[in-house]
């Protein structure tokens, strides 16, 4: 088989359309095209296509892989299963977990460290629900234990729950009970233990007291 045109798409000029013998073969990356050194009337055996496609997969997967990174860090395990999900074959997906860790757009240490500090930031989350999410997301338990302390829950869980402790406050004729049931599941829910829940509870619920004004 010879290549007989090599041209760009109209509407994606990162990609060129091959053709051989005259007729269009496949799609390819400019990229690859250029890595490959494509040129017209270069003859190709089957096994030179067969070799050709299977670099083009993994082409696509790469960039397939490093778009879905855009939007926020990933596991790798995460990456693992988008490309499954795209039906990726298996040796092509492990090609690319490997590549994009020698780029380091792949680092589960990384990873984890952003996953915590997002939550801490933004929703805070006890030590057991952090280890959890980690866990799903296919992140080892060294890496886990290594991130996860728990050494900040008790602060964490103080300021998870300040706005809607002021929010039940509020609550006409609100008593400790409800307060403490509804505050402590909320903070249950987010993974925080029994101690720190009850303890955060106890002092925000005696807060507004602490700084209400002296009665004349």
């Amino acid at each position: 088989m010879r290549i007989t045109a090599l041209e760009q798409q109209a509407h994606n000029p990162e990609r060129v359309n091959l053709y051989l013998d005259g007729k269009f073969a496949l799609g390819i990356n400019a990229e690859l095209m250029l890595k490959l050194n494509l040129h017209l009337d270069q003859e190709l055996s089957s096994a030179d296509l067969e070799q050709l496609k299977s670099e083009e997969n993994r082409q696509q997967a790469i960039e397939r892989a490093i778009n879905y990174l855009s939007f926020r860090p990933r596991s790798q395990e995460e990456v693992r299963r988008y490309l499954r999900k795209k039906e990726t074959p298996p040796d092509i997906i492990e090609a690319v977990l490997e590549r994009l860790q020698l780029l380091d757009y792949l680092n589960d240490r990384s990873f984890a460290s952003f996953w915590v500090e997002n939550r801490e930031r933004f929703n805070p989350r006890g030590s057991q629900a952090l280890r959890n999410e980690l866990r799903m997301k296919g992140v080892e338990r060294d890496i886990v234990d290594e991130m996860v302390d728990g050494e900040h829950d008790e602060e964490l869980a103080l300021r998870a729950a300040s706005r809607k402790a002021t929010l039940l406050h509020q609550t006409p004729g609100m008593d400790y009970a409800t307060f403490r049931n509804r505050l402590g599941g909320f903070l249950q829910r987010r993974g925080f233990s029994y101690d720190i829940v009850t303890r955060v509870v106890r002092a925000l619920w005696q807060e507004p007291e602490e700084h209400s004004p002296d009665e004349e």
